[in-house]
Formats: structure tokens, sequence, C-alpha cells
């Protein structure tokens, strides 16, 4: 018996260590704030929406959206409230106010809004200066349709897209790539295979009960 519980744990000793360290840091959750913090303009929008004047249906009237398609009112970056939807399956905004579609966004206006909404977070200090800009697609939750994005890199191991027809930012980088490791490790996700990472589960558990009702045998012994 001693033998075999010296063996679980030996076998374990790794995963045990991993699962502690990783564990304490989920209920630690330093940086986490930072991590996965929304970033947005800031501006008050509570005035705002008393100055819309326009209905979905009106819009879809003058052919600003498809007819059929979910229309959603929110707020811009531009400082105003806007409608979102689709015209002709592809993502569009509109002025609530204007009745007026709303331009897509140019590589300067967005560094603006990049430049507010960093200068508006708790962790500003963090985010460093653009390095890098790229152009690329995302779907926007405002529009249900994929629409053009600038991605700015920034020095400080952050990336933030920029939704140019939304006005939508979100935020990742190296702090979020750790955090989702230690959720990998914790789990056992060690390989890029599923069945593998399902194997290692169902080998560790077995062992850990072993590990567990072997130990508390010999000191019942």
């Amino acid at each position: 018996m001693r033998r075999l519980h010296r063996l679980a744990g030996l076998t374990l000793a790794l995963p045990l260590v991993v699962w502690t360290v990783t564990g304490l840091l989920f209920h630690v959750k330093h940086r986490y704030a930072e991590a996965y913090e929304p970033l947005a303009v800031p501006f008050t929008a509570n005035e705002l929406y008393a100055r819309s004047v326009f209905s979905p249906a009106m819009l879809q009237a003058r052919g600003h959206f498809d007819a059929g398609k979910p229309v959603t009112l929110a707020t811009h970056a531009w400082g105003l409230v806007a409608y979102f939807g689709q015209k002709d399956g592809h993502a569009v905004a509109v002025d609530s106010a204007s009745g007026d579609p709303i331009p897509v966004a140019s590589e300067a206006t967005a560094r603006l809004w990049v430049k507010a909404a960093v200068a508006a977070s708790k962790h500003a200090a963090r985010y460093g200066e653009v390095a890098r800009v790229t152009e690329t697609r995302r779907t926007s939750s405002l529009t249900g349709a994929a629409g053009p994005a600038f991605v700015f890199d920034l020095t400080g191991g952050k990336r933030i897209t920029v939704d140019r027809v939304t006005g939508e930012l979100s935020q990742t980088g190296d702090l979020n790539a750790f955090i989702d490791l230690t959720y990998r490790l914790h789990y056992l996700q060690w390989t890029p295979w599923k069945p593998v990472n399902l194997a290692l589960v169902l080998l560790a558990m077995p062992l850990v009960l072993f590990l567990a009702g072997s130990g508390l045998r010999m000191a019942l012994r």
C-alpha cells in the first residue's frame, strides 16, 4: 500500500502543485479588473436618448436598414445615440436624432477614440503608446454582421479593437493570455488535443481518490 501511495504521490506531484497555485490565482484575481475592463469613449448619454426622434420603422422606410432585420438602439463613440443594424447584409449605423447614416470611422478618428477611452481607464499607465495599426473585420453584437475595424497594438502589451461602424472598443493582451493559460493548466488542458486532455483528467481523478483513500487508510491503521 505504501509503495502504491508513494507512486501515486509522485505521479500527481506536478499536477497538485499546478492546481494549488492556479487555484490561488483564481481566488486572488490579481489584475483581473485590468485584464477584462470594458473600454468606451467617455460621455454622458442620458440626455442623448431624449433627442432620438426616429423609430426603426421610419428608418427602414427610408431604406437605411433591411426590412425584417433586428435594429438596436445604443450609444455611439461619436457622442450620440444611434440605431445599429444591417443594410444589404452589411453593418450600418444611423443617427437616431437626424436620421442620417453615420460614416465609417477613419484611422485618425479611431485613434482619437482609443486615446479618449484609455485616458478614462484606471489602468491608463499600463497601456502605453500605439505601436502598430492593422485593419480587420469583426462581428458586432449590435448589428449582427461583420464590419470593418482597426486593431491598435500598444507598447504595454495591450491590443485594442475599434469597430469602425459601431464605435465599439474592446481590449485584450498579454495579461489575458496569461490568465487563459492558468485556466488551461488548472483544468489539465495541457495539450492542443482534446482527447489527450480528457485522458489526463480520467487518469488524474482515480489517482487523486486513491491517494486520498490510501493516505487515510494508513493514517487510521
